[in-house]
């Protein structure tokens, strides 16, 4: 991109509020916003706080009001959902505030909840309103009558993200509000200028059309229903950036009026004549994830157990539910440790500019003492009142987590060692994945011991995660309804950019060639694609993106393979700020995970790219069996259901996860294939270089993982047979695996060559005169392709990969089992291959990756 996305949208807003601001003479003007909340806002929207019983803040109205004034506003008003118990409370006190509160209304015709903002009401009208809120019309009408001017706050926001309102229902609530939220402070730039667009192409010709379409008479609730104004507010229930965004208000003479009026009523007489700009900010995740650490950190400590008989009764899906119970034994745990809640205060009572003493510094532990030490950078920030003080914010809490991940990863790996995981009973393990509802019953004495330092940098690690998690969710839920909105418009289009993650990039294996391949073509295609992957030896370079691994480690059970853990905010950010609007995952280790926290958290498609089956590992390797089996197999059914498309490499497997078995539809299931780089061609054979052998004598070969699962103990009894027809045949494999030495002792004659570089396979391909693989585990089998397209038939099972790419009896044979494969080796030994030859590089052309690619941008929505 030659503009990042977000650099684009930034420097739009920034010139559209500059433009704003300059409209009125300062001295005449008000400012205010006209959208904040404290506790008062005690029933949520979100459904997970209402089961859970918790305030939508614990904000006293007073420090609202002090907030409001750090940030220099001069008219004062507090629109709490569905009442103004705070504005009558400070009006008692002497408190010159406008009335005011955000009203959940119900659009009847369009079963479509949204917000308005009321201004100016009286006790006895806010009943009438609080009764009429059922239905937006009958509400705007009395509104109207009334002269209660109302906004309609943040609207396109507050629906659900699958079922987007048509364009039909925009149109008729152009008909009921004349003004409009354009700046809110907890939404991100994209839908504030969305709003702004949108409003700003509308015509008079516009409103008169709609107004015959739907047989209504506008003025019945808009006094001027031609002239649409845009209001702003900060939408803030902490605080932290209470009247960072809002209104200004045009009064004309308005130090005079002041002098026998109040702030109040000449702020209530500019918004009924439609005096008002927006002012505010360029938006990104990083204010409502400030916000959201800032409220976890409140409910930590202000946290009662609602009970399981009002979690099971209250409204909401099981999913809701398992959610709210998951996350209140997170709370309920996190209290039962003093060094959590006692950071959690420390830092919480930062954020609001509350500088923890030195003494305190003393009686923490020498590990947390950075942490401590940046927590009081925080409160220093808030004091200086620095213009950038949501940066500097951010740049701390990513750096406590930074450092909370360190400690518990460290700590984590000291107590790993001390554990014999080798003797560790997977099928034992896999038993225990049935969780009781309790935590603490779930950890047991046992398990708690082994938890022992590690739960405050877990959950202060966690808190900060989820609340990057939510802000993100809460910023982005709506990204269909913007998407269409854009095309509408034809403005602000989001860029179609594929993050594609892995957790092999470097490595010695099929998916990390695979990727390698894929590398290569997206930058000679130029593709929106950027392959992100975690790797302490490799570097960043053009469309690969390398993070630095926060952890690695091996596991006993599979030593081969090294498991790096990246740094999830890190990764979270990244999403972001490179512009990325869909997801491709090639592994469904660690990545997997993160792949599907990133779909949700951004509302955005996800594809799986299916490269092992990993059912037949769990078998084969692990040896797990029965009702494990079974377990395994269902947490492969979630994990792939969760993402939006599976890319399978073989027509077994696509038969599979369609199946009563896995019960994915057969639509979000799509075969695509691999191919082979031009190095990989038809040579003439030199077996004394490739092997050392000369010419006449028969060489079959092996390329692969030397291990169980890839059948390779079946080499020997095929290396026998095949000695019966031909006695002066080899056997040659090449890589390197835990079954080598074994092989070995079986096959003392046959040649082993250990890894070789891909530039020397090509010669071992074309010198070689039978490509044997005895395995059921490969999805595509690369190796099968590369030995055709340098003129190598090959055989193997009839199953998976090789079934699709192998013509029978044509570039090679397809068998069923052991003894037939024994056989068709024989058989093979003793006829003239030329016929064969010519016929696999004949089927290896036909993978190319002009098609292949294609069809896969296809699948995932590039087309």
């Amino acid at each position: 991109m030659s503009k990042n996305f977000q650099q684009t949208l930034k420097e739009e807003l920034n010139s559209f509020l500059s433009k704003q601001q300059n409209r009125f003479p300062l001295h005449e003007t008000i400012k205010i916003d006209l959208h904040c909340h404290d506790h008062n806002s005690d029933v949520p929207d979100e459904l997970i706080g209402r089961i859970l019983n918790v305030p939508e803040t614990w904000l006293p109205s007073e420090k609202l009001l002090d907030a409001l004034k750090r940030n220099d506003c001069n008219a004062f008003t507090i629109t709490n959902h569905n009442n103004a118990r705070s504005c009558y409370e400070l009006q008692d006190k002497g408190f010159d505030i406008l009335t005011a509160a955000e009203f959940s209304c119900m659009v009847p015709d369009y079963s479509i909840g949204i917000h308005v903002l009321a201004y100016g009401f009286t006790q006895e009208q806010e009943i009438k309103l609080e009764k009429l809120r059922k239905n937006v019309y009958r509400f705007q009408e009395y509104a109207r009558a009334e002269n209660i001017p109302t906004v309609w706050a943040h609207p396109l926001y507050h629906y659900a993200a699958k079922k987007n309102p048509p364009q039909e229902f925009f149109n008729k609530m152009l008909l009921v509000f004349e003004r409009f939220e354009m700046l809110n402070g907890q939404r991100d730039s994209l839908q504030n200028l969305l709003v702004k667009e949108w409003l700003e192409q509308i015509t008079p010709e516009h409103i008169d059309k709609y107004a015959k379409d739907f047989g209504v008479n506008p003025k019945t609730y808009c006094i001027d229903p031609y002239n649409k104004v845009m209001t702003g507010g900060s939408d803030c229930h902490s605080g932290l950036f209470a009247g960072m965004s809002g209104t200004y208000l045009h009064v004309p003479n308005l130090e005079k009026r002041l002098k026998s009026e109040s702030y109040s009523q000449l702020a209530l007489e500019a918004i009924r004549n439609k005096q008002t700009v927006p002012y505010g900010a360029y938006q990104n995740t990083q204010k409502m994830t400030i916000q959201f650490l800032f409220y976890a950190c409140q409910i930590a400590l202000h946290y009662k157990d609602p009970g399981l008989l009002r979690l099971l009764l209250h409204k909401g899906e099981a999913q809701d539910k398992i959610i709210a119970l998951a996350v209140s034994n997170l709370f309920c745990e996190a209290q039962r440790h003093k060094t959590t809640t006692s950071f959690i205060r420390t830092f919480m009572e930062s954020m609001i500019g509350k500088k923890p003493p030195m003494l305190q510094k003393l009686f923490v532990n020498q590990a947390y003492k950075p942490i401590f030490d940046k927590a009081i950078n925080i409160a220093e920030k808030y004091n200086s009142k620095n213009s950038q003080m949501a940066d500097e914010y951010y740049k701390t809490i990513v750096g406590i987590h930074d450092q909370l991940s360190h400690i518990l990863t460290d700590r984590l790996d000291k107590k790993i060692s001390k554990q014999k995981i080798e003797d560790m009973d997977i099928n034992a393990f896999i038993e225990k994945l049935e969780l009781p509802l309790s935590i603490r019953e779930y950890i047991g004495e046992k398990t708690s011991g082994f938890l022992d330092g590690l739960s405050f940098p877990f959950f202060g690690s966690l808190l900060v995660l989820s609340a990057h998690f939510t802000s993100a969710k809460t910023m982005f839920n709506t990204r269909p309804l913007l998407a269409e909105f854009s095309n509408r418009l034809n403005k602000y289009q989001h860029p179609k950019r594929i993050m594609w993650l892995t957790d092999t990039f470097g490595d010695k294996n099929g998916v990390a060639t695979f990727l390698k391949e894929m590398h290569v073509e997206i930058k000679r295609r130029n593709l929106p694609i950027d392959i992100v992957c975690c790797n302490s030896a490799l570097q960043s370079e053009d469309n690969l993106i390398v993070l630095k691994p926060a952890k690695e480690f091996t596991l006993p059970q599979y030593k081969d393979y090294t498991f790096r853990v990246p740094n999830f905010v890190e990764l979270h950010n990244l999403f972001f700020d490179g512009g990325y609007d869909r997801i491709i995952c090639s592994t469904e280790g660690i990545m997997g995970l993160f792949g599907l926290y990133l779909k949700h958290a951004y509302t955005v498609k996800a594809s799986f790219y299916m490269h092992t089956d990993w059912l037949m590992f769990a078998r084969k390797v692990l040896r797990i069996e029965g009702s494990n089996l079974s377990r395994v197999r269902r947490i492969l059914r979630s994990f792939y259901r969760a993402y939006d498309k599976v890319l399978v490499l073989n027509s077994d497997q696509k038969t599979w996860l369609s199946s009563s078995q896995m019960n994915l539809k057969p639509e979000n299931v799509s075969q695509t294939a691999h191919w082979v780089n031009s190095d990989f061609k038809q040579l003439a054979s030199d077996k004394q270089q490739a092997f050392g052998l000369p010419e006449s004598v028969p060489v079959l070969l092996y390329v692969g993982r030397v291990s169980n699962e890839k059948g390779v103990l079946e080499l020997p009894a095929i290396y026998q047979r095949a000695k019966q027809v031909a006695p002066n045949v080899k056997v040659v494999v090449v890589g390197k695996g835990p079954a080598q030495e074994p092989l070995k002792k079986e096959m003392p004659d046959a040649i082993f060559l250990d890894w070789v570089q891909r530039d020397k396979l090509p010669l071992l391909y074309a010198s070689a005169d039978l490509l044997v693989l005895p395995s059921r585990f490969d999805t595509f089998a690369m190796v099968v392709l590369e030995a055709l397209s340098c003129g190598l038939p090959a055989i193997a099972y009839n199953t998976k990969g090789p079934k699709d790419i192998i013509k029978h009896e044509k570039c090679g044979f397809l068998v069923e089992t052991p003894t037939e494969m024994q056989e068709r080796i024989a058989e093979y030994l003793q006829c003239d291959k030329t016929a064969f030859r010519n016929a696999a590089v004949k089927r290896a052309a036909d993978y190319q990756p002009d098609g292949i690619i294609s069809e896969l941008m296809d699948a995932v929505g590039m087309g």
